[in-house]
């Protein structure tokens, strides 16, 4: 007895996968700036270039906000509980920035998708 047909794999482009999407579970998804809206949607180069964004943002934040509590503190005994306690809130605050930036634009992503995908096409 023959083995049946495999049945057809079912290919969806980019635009069908994020437009299939929920723009507002990627967008709660993002807030936590961990990438999971993005995991969601599919969208890998999102991911990664999200992911730099957060490290370079934690980064900058923590440096800027702890080394200007440093400068205007330095003369206090207590400078280094003071520079940490702000470096922590800044890498805080970046990874925040970024969360909420990432959060709306996953979101945008489903809309320009969709319409995308309702314009007409112009091929043959």
């Amino acid at each position: 007895m023959p083995s049946p047909a495999p049945a057809p794999r079912l290919v969806l482009s980019g635009d069908q996968l994020t437009a299939s999407s929920s723009g507002w579970i990627a967008a709660l998804l993002n807030l936590a700036c961990q990438g999971h809206g993005y995991l969601y949607q599919r969208r890998w180069g999102a991911y990664w270039i999200g992911a730099a964004a957060a490290v370079g943002a934690s980064l900058l934040g923590g440096v800027a906000i702890g080394g200007g509590t440093w400068w205007l503190n330095r003369t206090r005994p207590d400078v280094t509980e003071l520079t940490t306690s702000a470096a922590v809130a800044g890498v805080y605050l970046g990874l925040g920035g970024v969360g909420l930036g990432s959060a709306v634009e996953a979101g945008l992503a489903v809309n320009r998708s969709r319409r995308r995908l309702q314009q007409p096409s112009t091929e043959p």
